[in-house]
Protein backbone atom coordinates (compact mmCIF):
# COMPACT_ATOMS: atom_id res chain seq x y z
CA UNK A 1 0.00 0.00 0.00
CA UNK A 2 1.59 3.47 -0.99
CA UNK A 3 2.53 5.28 2.58
CA UNK A 4 3.62 8.93 2.86
CA UNK A 5 4.52 11.43 5.73
CA UNK A 6 3.42 14.47 7.43
CA UNK A 7 5.96 16.96 8.77
CA UNK A 8 3.63 19.56 11.01
CA UNK A 9 4.81 22.17 13.35
CA UNK A 10 3.44 22.54 17.09
CA UNK A 11 3.70 25.35 19.04
CA UNK A 12 1.37 27.64 21.94
CA UNK A 13 0.41 31.20 20.53
CA UNK A 14 3.32 32.55 22.56
CA UNK A 15 5.43 30.09 20.19
CA UNK A 16 6.82 28.07 23.09
CA UNK A 17 6.83 23.81 22.26
CA UNK A 18 4.24 22.12 23.37
CA UNK A 19 4.63 20.79 26.85
CA UNK A 20 1.74 17.95 27.38
CA UNK A 21 0.91 15.26 25.34
CA UNK A 22 -0.09 15.69 21.82
CA UNK A 23 -2.75 13.59 19.88
CA UNK A 24 -2.82 13.99 16.47
CA UNK A 25 -6.45 12.30 14.34
CA UNK A 26 -5.65 11.89 11.16
CA UNK A 27 -9.16 10.90 9.28
CA UNK A 28 -9.62 10.07 5.66
CA UNK A 29 -12.39 12.55 4.15
CA UNK A 30 -15.45 10.71 2.86
CA UNK A 31 -15.40 10.03 -0.78
CA UNK A 32 -13.05 9.90 -3.97
CA UNK A 33 -10.81 12.57 -2.23
CA UNK A 34 -10.27 10.31 1.08
CA UNK A 35 -9.74 7.63 -1.33
CA UNK A 36 -6.53 4.97 -0.21
CA UNK A 37 -6.40 6.67 3.23
CA UNK A 38 -6.68 4.60 6.55
CA UNK A 39 -7.63 6.48 9.80
CA UNK A 40 -4.94 6.69 12.64
CA UNK A 41 -4.65 8.01 15.73
CA UNK A 42 -0.44 9.39 17.19
CA UNK A 43 0.33 10.17 20.24
CA UNK A 44 3.45 12.09 21.47
CA UNK A 45 4.62 13.05 24.93
CA UNK A 46 6.08 16.77 24.65
CA UNK A 47 7.90 19.01 24.93
CA UNK A 48 7.31 18.82 20.73
CA UNK A 49 7.93 21.44 18.26
CA UNK A 50 8.16 19.72 14.75
CA UNK A 51 6.59 16.16 14.65
CA UNK A 52 6.94 13.54 12.00
CA UNK A 53 4.14 10.78 11.34
CA UNK A 54 4.91 8.41 8.91
CA UNK A 55 3.25 5.52 7.05
CA UNK A 56 0.00 7.45 6.25
CA UNK A 57 -1.78 5.74 3.61
CA UNK A 58 -2.80 6.94 0.47
CA UNK A 59 -3.46 6.54 -2.99
CA UNK A 60 -0.76 6.82 -5.86
CA UNK A 61 -1.14 9.90 -7.90
CA UNK A 62 -3.93 12.16 -6.72
CA UNK A 63 -2.63 11.49 -2.68
CA UNK A 64 -5.40 11.34 -0.35
CA UNK A 65 -7.13 14.34 1.84
CA UNK A 66 -7.31 13.82 5.49
CA UNK A 67 -8.73 15.71 8.07
CA UNK A 68 -6.24 16.54 10.93
CA UNK A 69 -7.08 17.41 14.22
CA UNK A 70 -4.34 18.18 16.98
CA UNK A 71 -5.06 18.45 20.55
CA UNK A 72 -3.04 18.88 23.95
CA UNK A 73 -3.97 18.94 27.47
CA UNK A 74 -5.65 22.78 28.64
CA UNK A 75 -5.79 24.05 25.02
CA UNK A 76 -8.58 24.32 21.98
CA UNK A 77 -8.09 21.87 19.18
CA UNK A 78 -6.80 22.90 16.07
CA UNK A 79 -8.19 21.12 12.76
CA UNK A 80 -7.37 22.06 9.30
CA UNK A 81 -7.42 19.65 5.64
CA UNK A 82 -4.07 17.99 4.85
CA UNK A 83 -3.28 16.59 0.90
CA UNK A 84 -1.06 13.22 1.87
CA UNK A 85 1.13 12.05 -1.29
CA UNK A 86 3.18 8.81 -1.38
CA UNK A 87 6.86 8.74 -1.07
CA UNK A 88 7.35 12.23 0.39
CA UNK A 89 7.32 13.96 3.49
CA UNK A 90 4.47 16.15 3.04
CA UNK A 91 4.67 19.63 5.05
CA UNK A 92 1.33 20.46 6.81
CA UNK A 93 -0.87 23.13 5.44
CA UNK A 94 -0.98 24.76 8.54
CA UNK A 95 0.82 25.06 11.65
CA UNK A 96 -0.89 24.07 15.17
CA UNK A 97 -0.94 27.22 17.06
CA UNK A 98 -2.97 26.27 20.28
CA UNK A 99 -5.33 28.34 22.19
CA UNK A 100 -5.24 28.15 25.69
CA UNK A 101 -8.59 27.32 27.26
CA UNK A 102 -9.07 30.22 29.56
CA UNK A 103 -10.83 27.91 32.44
CA UNK A 104 -7.72 25.43 33.12
CA UNK A 105 -5.59 28.44 33.42
CA UNK A 106 -4.55 28.49 37.39
CA UNK A 107 -2.67 31.54 37.65
CA UNK A 108 0.55 33.12 35.57
CA UNK A 109 4.03 33.52 35.86
CA UNK A 110 4.49 37.40 35.42
CA UNK A 111 7.41 39.29 35.56
CA UNK A 112 8.88 41.34 39.20
CA UNK A 113 7.85 44.67 39.23
CA UNK A 114 10.66 45.69 39.05
CA UNK A 115 11.70 44.24 35.30
CA UNK A 116 8.03 46.37 34.43
CA UNK A 117 8.33 49.18 31.79
CA UNK A 118 9.12 52.44 33.60
CA UNK A 119 5.58 53.65 32.90
CA UNK A 120 3.70 50.72 34.50
CA UNK A 121 6.41 51.08 37.65
CA UNK A 122 5.17 54.94 37.85
CA UNK A 123 1.24 53.67 37.07
CA UNK A 124 1.81 51.69 40.03
CA UNK A 125 4.09 53.48 42.13
CA UNK A 126 1.47 56.85 41.76
CA UNK A 127 -1.66 54.92 42.16
CA UNK A 128 -4.33 56.28 44.29
CA UNK A 129 -6.83 52.94 43.69
CA UNK A 130 -10.93 53.78 44.12
CA UNK A 131 -13.86 52.00 44.54
CA UNK A 132 -16.39 51.87 41.75
CA UNK A 133 -18.26 48.30 42.58
CA UNK A 134 -17.39 45.55 45.69
CA UNK A 135 -14.43 44.04 43.43
CA UNK A 136 -12.62 47.20 43.32
CA UNK A 137 -12.22 47.72 46.94
CA UNK A 138 -9.44 45.27 47.98
CA UNK A 139 -6.91 47.36 45.93
CA UNK A 140 -7.67 50.20 48.10
CA UNK A 141 -5.30 51.87 49.26
CA UNK A 142 -2.02 49.77 47.92
CA UNK A 143 0.20 51.08 45.55
CA UNK A 144 3.37 50.31 44.24
CA UNK A 145 4.88 46.57 44.79
CA UNK A 146 1.81 45.87 47.06
CA UNK A 147 -0.84 46.43 44.57
CA UNK A 148 0.84 44.72 41.47
CA UNK A 149 1.55 41.45 43.87
CA UNK A 150 -2.38 41.88 45.19
CA UNK A 151 -3.66 41.70 41.73
CA UNK A 152 -5.14 38.41 40.36
CA UNK A 153 -4.23 36.71 37.74
CA UNK A 154 -6.85 37.81 35.41
CA UNK A 155 -6.43 41.52 36.53
CA UNK A 156 -2.55 41.30 36.44
CA UNK A 157 -3.05 39.86 32.69
CA UNK A 158 -5.21 42.42 31.69
CA UNK A 159 -2.34 44.88 33.45
CA UNK A 160 0.29 43.24 31.64
CA UNK A 161 -1.93 43.02 28.25
CA UNK A 162 -2.86 46.65 27.78
CA UNK A 163 0.63 47.98 28.89
CA UNK A 164 2.24 45.58 25.98
CA UNK A 165 -0.28 46.94 23.82
CA UNK A 166 -0.37 50.12 24.35
CA UNK A 167 3.64 50.51 24.12
CA UNK A 168 3.05 49.10 20.59
CA UNK A 169 3.92 51.79 18.11
CA UNK A 170 2.46 50.27 14.77
CA UNK A 171 -0.94 49.65 16.30
CA UNK A 172 -1.19 51.63 19.37
CA UNK A 173 0.92 54.61 18.06
CA UNK A 174 2.97 54.04 21.09
CA UNK A 175 0.71 55.79 23.90
CA UNK A 176 1.66 53.73 27.26
CA UNK A 177 4.00 56.96 28.42
CA UNK A 178 0.90 59.15 28.49
CA UNK A 179 -0.72 56.71 31.13
CA UNK A 180 -0.68 58.08 34.77
CA UNK A 181 -1.80 57.08 38.16
CA UNK A 182 -3.73 53.89 37.97
CA UNK A 183 -7.47 53.82 39.62
CA UNK A 184 -9.04 50.73 38.67
CA UNK A 185 -7.75 47.25 37.42
CA UNK A 186 -9.88 44.90 36.67
CA UNK A 187 -10.03 41.63 34.77
CA UNK A 188 -10.83 43.36 31.62
CA UNK A 189 -10.25 47.11 32.04
CA UNK A 190 -7.86 49.73 34.00
CA UNK A 191 -9.19 53.18 34.63
CA UNK A 192 -6.12 55.79 34.91
CA UNK A 193 -5.43 59.44 34.71
CA UNK A 194 -3.57 59.87 31.44
CA UNK A 195 -1.97 62.89 29.96
CA UNK A 196 -3.58 65.47 28.90
CA UNK A 197 -1.82 65.61 25.28
CA UNK A 198 -3.38 61.83 24.47
CA UNK A 199 -7.01 62.60 23.80
CA UNK A 200 -5.27 64.65 20.93
CA UNK A 201 -2.95 62.22 20.10
CA UNK A 202 -5.23 59.45 19.40
CA UNK A 203 -7.31 62.02 17.01
CA UNK A 204 -4.68 62.24 14.86
CA UNK A 205 -2.96 59.36 14.77
CA UNK A 206 -4.14 57.11 11.93
CA UNK A 207 -4.34 53.68 13.38
CA UNK A 208 -6.78 54.85 16.06
CA UNK A 209 -10.82 55.51 14.95
CA UNK A 210 -13.55 57.04 17.06
CA UNK A 211 -15.62 54.53 18.46
CA UNK A 212 -18.57 54.94 20.96
CA UNK A 213 -18.36 55.39 24.53
CA UNK A 214 -21.88 55.23 25.90
CA UNK A 215 -20.98 51.91 27.42
CA UNK A 216 -18.39 52.86 29.30
CA UNK A 217 -19.83 54.04 32.86
CA UNK A 218 -17.74 56.78 34.58
CA UNK A 219 -16.66 56.31 38.45
CA UNK A 220 -17.63 58.10 41.01
CA UNK A 221 -15.88 61.33 40.67
CA UNK A 222 -15.86 61.65 36.81
CA UNK A 223 -17.46 62.79 33.90
CA UNK A 224 -19.52 60.74 31.20
CA UNK A 225 -17.09 59.93 28.45
CA UNK A 226 -16.34 63.05 26.57
CA UNK A 227 -14.58 61.03 23.47
CA UNK A 228 -13.49 57.45 22.69
CA UNK A 229 -10.95 56.11 20.12
CA UNK A 230 -10.29 52.19 19.26
CA UNK A 231 -7.16 50.91 17.31
CA UNK A 232 -8.33 49.96 14.10
CA UNK A 233 -6.65 46.27 13.73
CA UNK A 234 -8.98 43.99 12.95
CA UNK A 235 -8.81 41.98 16.48
CA UNK A 236 -7.04 43.14 20.15
CA UNK A 237 -8.23 46.46 19.44
CA UNK A 238 -7.14 48.70 22.05
CA UNK A 239 -9.69 51.24 23.17
CA UNK A 240 -9.35 54.55 25.33
CA UNK A 241 -12.16 56.00 26.42
CA UNK A 242 -11.64 59.61 27.66
CA UNK A 243 -13.72 61.56 31.06
CA UNK A 244 -13.05 64.40 33.38
CA UNK A 245 -11.44 64.30 36.63
CA UNK A 246 -14.74 66.34 38.31
CA UNK A 247 -12.41 67.94 41.07
CA UNK A 248 -9.41 68.62 39.24
CA UNK A 249 -10.58 69.33 35.89
CA UNK A 250 -8.02 66.66 34.82
CA UNK A 251 -7.99 63.86 31.92
CA UNK A 252 -8.97 60.38 32.45
CA UNK A 253 -9.15 56.85 30.72
CA UNK A 254 -11.24 53.81 30.38
CA UNK A 255 -8.67 51.32 28.71
CA UNK A 256 -9.78 47.84 27.54
CA UNK A 257 -8.82 45.20 24.94
CA UNK A 258 -11.55 43.80 22.97
CA UNK A 259 -11.13 40.84 21.33
CA UNK A 260 -13.42 41.76 18.03
CA UNK A 261 -14.92 40.11 15.77
CA UNK A 262 -12.77 36.75 16.18
CA UNK A 263 -10.09 35.21 13.77
CA UNK A 264 -9.70 32.06 11.78
CA UNK A 265 -7.94 29.49 13.38
CA UNK A 266 -8.04 26.00 11.53
CA UNK A 267 -10.96 25.80 10.25
CA UNK A 268 -12.55 26.99 13.56
CA UNK A 269 -13.59 30.52 14.36
CA UNK A 270 -13.38 31.82 17.68
CA UNK A 271 -16.10 34.37 17.96
CA UNK A 272 -15.11 35.84 21.53
CA UNK A 273 -13.39 35.67 24.26
CA UNK A 274 -16.13 36.05 27.13
CA UNK A 275 -15.75 34.46 30.23
CA UNK A 276 -18.59 34.79 33.00
CA UNK A 277 -19.89 37.37 30.82
CA UNK A 278 -16.64 39.61 30.68
CA UNK A 279 -13.72 39.80 28.48
CA UNK A 280 -11.18 36.94 29.99
CA UNK A 281 -7.73 38.67 29.45
CA UNK A 282 -6.19 35.07 28.87
CA UNK A 283 -8.04 34.59 25.33
CA UNK A 284 -6.93 38.65 25.01
CA UNK A 285 -3.27 37.96 25.00
CA UNK A 286 -4.02 34.80 22.16
CA UNK A 287 -5.43 37.39 19.95
CA UNK A 288 -2.77 39.45 20.56
CA UNK A 289 -0.41 36.95 19.64
CA UNK A 290 -2.38 36.10 16.79
CA UNK A 291 -1.97 39.52 15.74
CA UNK A 292 1.90 38.67 14.90
CA UNK A 293 2.41 34.70 15.12
CA UNK A 294 5.67 35.14 13.60
CA UNK A 295 7.58 37.95 15.41
CA UNK A 296 5.42 37.56 18.67
CA UNK A 297 5.76 41.46 18.65
CA UNK A 298 2.09 41.79 20.91
CA UNK A 299 3.03 38.93 23.46
CA UNK A 300 2.76 40.01 26.86
CA UNK A 301 5.24 39.48 29.14
CA UNK A 302 4.06 36.54 31.15
CA UNK A 303 3.29 32.78 30.48
CA UNK A 304 0.30 30.53 31.30
CA UNK A 305 0.17 27.72 34.78
CA UNK A 306 -1.93 25.00 34.72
Amino acid sequence: MPKGNLVVHLSDMSGDLVKGRVEIDLRRVQGSPGAGGENMVVKVNGPVGVLTITGIACQTGPGTMYELRASTPSHKKYAFFQLIQEDRDNVASDDVEFWVKPGDVKGIQAPAPNNLPPTAQAMLAQATMIVDRPEDSDLVGLSGTALYQQMSPLRKACFLNILKKASDETTAAGCLPAFRDLLIVRQDRLFARVADGLRDQLRAAPMFKSAPGALHEPPPGFSPPLESFKSKDPHANLQVTFMTELATGGLAADIDIDEASGIEHGFEVIRNAVFNKRTNPFMIREFMNAADLQGHSLCPDYRFTF
